[in-house]
């Protein structure tokens, strides 16, 4: 049931070892620098893992436990009694498969969210449709550490009704908060269920009105109530509004908050912080285009203070879910889907306490890669899970991501690529390019050796991909393979480029290319075109041309390279000549010869006498004669 598929730095070979471990292949890991390095520490793949069969898996939840393995949640068709499972997966620190269990009927079920409890085991929140009502039912589920059930709570009515996160509270029960569409005000309410620390149902309540309202996220406050985040069409400027709401210990609203524009915006996660509330989503109402993943901070009750956008126009960004990470800031996972291509690839963003960016990576295994939970790990690195189309057993498999932090060394610029002219001529100055780019950005200098013992040595500053002409003159005839490399302003030095071959010297014309009849008539003048051109660019001094016949010719210019010579001939005889040219530049250099074949047939002669007496009598007859024969 476990595939194993590791990234080793950008790009992974593909590597079969034994019948369930598996090398992922040309998996991406763009780094995207967006401001300073904080404290030099950047982000790299340390690992990723794919969990799966031949259908469908993926992972909705992970969270490290206190051992420092990870334990994820997410959905199977792969696997279990039905068609959909909740599917629970513990591994250890390096995301080896330690033991899985399915939980489910012969209907759809699944789980959206796991938190590890007290007692070492888990909760699971999700959806059932195989017990309660027809159609979904909220499910919640408790195991032991080893990830057998203790108890299973349903609770639903006629309709569908479910829920997205289920935490453990301080009494050591358990709320959920999802949506309702057998109870409350509308067809489509927020939903809050409270249970026991059995599972038995103390209390639930629902908010909203006739529209469309659902919870996804929500977090126990110090005073023992609770804020929940979701989405909502009944209050707001338009669209769908992210919805805060805080309640009392019982469920009871104390206040709530929407905030967007005239588009949908959305609200996934919320955190609790000592002044206040932090809330990631999507929005389409603001932002570059599309949807475009947002940070909202808010005072205590529910103010905005500020809020930022994280997106790119080309694309739909989409924040599903965040931590507090321990330096302060925060880690946002979501998704980038392009409207060129369709396809979606795993965003995480890390920011400051103010919403700065500070970085950002893009997973992309080439096909669909999704993602909707991360969690810090102990040593400051992050663990994602999601699922994947480009690596796997089947359609889409559950993949787990480890990320880690590295102090950051300054690299150096690429190695130099040279463009210029091949061919030259002695004492001449010929220009070059050369270009290097800089991982960092910063200003370049070049060293060029010019293979004649001369050299220009770390020339410049200049900016990073800026394309610097250099001139050069070689004093002897020769081959000559340039050479150059880059150094950054911090003296990081590339590696030497590939040798820029150049040969320097005089170089003949190219054969000339001969045009015109092919065969003719004794004694008629027939007109051919000569033009050969010259790999220096220097003019033609002379064209010699032998017409096959013991006669040549020679046509003094100078002329254009490239540029059209006519001369006429008249063979004398019948016969097959070769018409064979060359052409001098004016440094003396004589090319190959071009050749053409010309075939001048016998005429045909008339001794009849009578005939040419009958000619004379029909004049018209003998012109036509003498024209076609004579």
């Amino acid at each position: 049931m476990n595939k194993i598929s590791l990234a080793i730095s950008i790009s992974i070979i593909f590597i079969l070892i034994g019948s369930n471990a598996t090398f992922a292949s040309n998996f991406n890991f763009e780094k995207t620098m967006i401001s300073a390095i904080p404290n030099n520490i950047i982000p790299q793949e340390s690992w990723n893992k794919t969990f799966g069969g031949d259908n469908l898996d993926w992972g909705w939840s992970v969270q490290e436990t206190s051992d420092g393995g990870f334990i994820i949640a997410g959905e199977t068709v792969s696997f279990g009694s039905g068609s959909y499972d909740s599917w629970l997966i513990k591994t250890d620190s390096n995301g080896n498969e330690s033991w899985n269990r399915t939980f489910g009927g012969s209907a759809k079920d699944g789980s959206r969210s796991v938190q590890q409890t007290n007692d070492s085991g888990y909760i699971l929140g999700g959806y059932a449709d195989s017990y309660g009502y027809p159609g979904h039912d909220a499910w919640f589920i408790k195991t032991d550490n080893n990830g057998f059930e203790e108890w299973d709570f349903v609770t639903g009515g006629t309709a569908s009704d479910g829920t997205f996160t289920v935490i453990q509270t301080s009494d050591e029960g358990y709320i959920g908060v999802g949506y309702a569409d057998s109870f409350g005000s509308g067809s489509h309410d927020l939903w809050l269920v409270r249970t026991d620390k059995y599972g038995n149902e103390e209390w639930n309540k629902t908010y909203g009105t006739s529209e469309w309202d659902t919870g996804y996220s929500l977090k126990q406050c110090d005073d023992g109530g609770y804020i929940i985040i979701g989405t909502t069409q009944s209050y707001g400027s338009g669209g769908q509004d992210a919805w805060l709401i805080k309640t009392d210990m019982n469920g009871t609203e104390e206040w709530n908050k929407t905030y967007g524009g005239t588009n949908n915006d959305w609200g996934s996660e919320v955190i609790i912080t000592y002044d206040g509330f932090f809330i990631t989503g999507d929005t389409r109402s603001y932002g570059p285009g599309g949807y475009d993943i947002w940070l909202i901070k808010t005072d205590k009750q529910g103010n905005e203070l500020w809020n930022r956008v994280y997106g790119e126009s080309d694309s739909d960004d989409t924040g599903y879910s965040f931590i507090k990470t321990s330096d302060g800031g925060f880690a946002i996972i979501g998704t980038k889907t392009s409207f060129s291509t369709q396809l979606t690839d795993i965003w995480l963003i890390k920011t400051d306490y103010n919403g700065n960016e500070e970085w950002n990576i893009t997973i992309d295994g080439g096909e669909d890669e999704w993602s909707y939970s991360v969690d810090e790990t102990s040593e400051g690195g992050y663990i994602i899970a999601g699922k994947t189309n480009s690596f796997g057993n089947g359609d889409y498999d559950l993949w787990l991501i480890k990320v880690e932090l590295v102090n950051y060394e300054n690299q150096p610029p690429n190695a130099p690529n040279i463009n210029g002219p091949k061919l030259g001529e002695v004492g001449k100055d010929y220009e070059y390019k050369f270009v290097s780019e800089d991982f960092e950005g910063d200003d370049i200098y070049y060293f060029i050796d010019w293979d004649d013992d001369t050299n220009n040595e770390w020339i410049g500053p200049f900016s990073s991909g800026e394309e610097v002409i250099i001139s050069h003159a070689w004093i002897s005839e020769g081959n000559y393979g340039i050479l150059a490399k880059a150094k950054d302003i911090h003296g990081a030095e590339s590696d030497w480029s590939e040798p820029y071959t150049v040969i320097i010297g005089n170089h003949p014309p190219n054969k000339p290319y001969i045009d015109g009849p092919k065969s003719g008539k004794a004694g008629k003048s027939y007109e051919y075109t000569f033009n050969a051109t010259d790999s220096d660019g220097d003019d033609i001094a002379e064209y010699f041309i032998n017409w096959g016949d013991g006669k040549e010719e020679t046509i003094t210019g100078p002329f254009l390279s490239g540029e059209e010579v006519t001369a006429s001939h008249t063979w004398q005889a019948q016969g097959t000549y070769t018409i064979r040219a060359s052409a001098k530049d004016i440094y003396d250099a004589i090319g190959p010869e071009g050749t053409i074949h010309v075939i001048i047939p016998k005429n045909k002669a008339v001794y009849n006498l009578f005939f040419l007496r009958f000619l004379d009598i029909l004049p018209i007859l003998k012109q036509l004669f003498s024209f076609y024969f004579i």
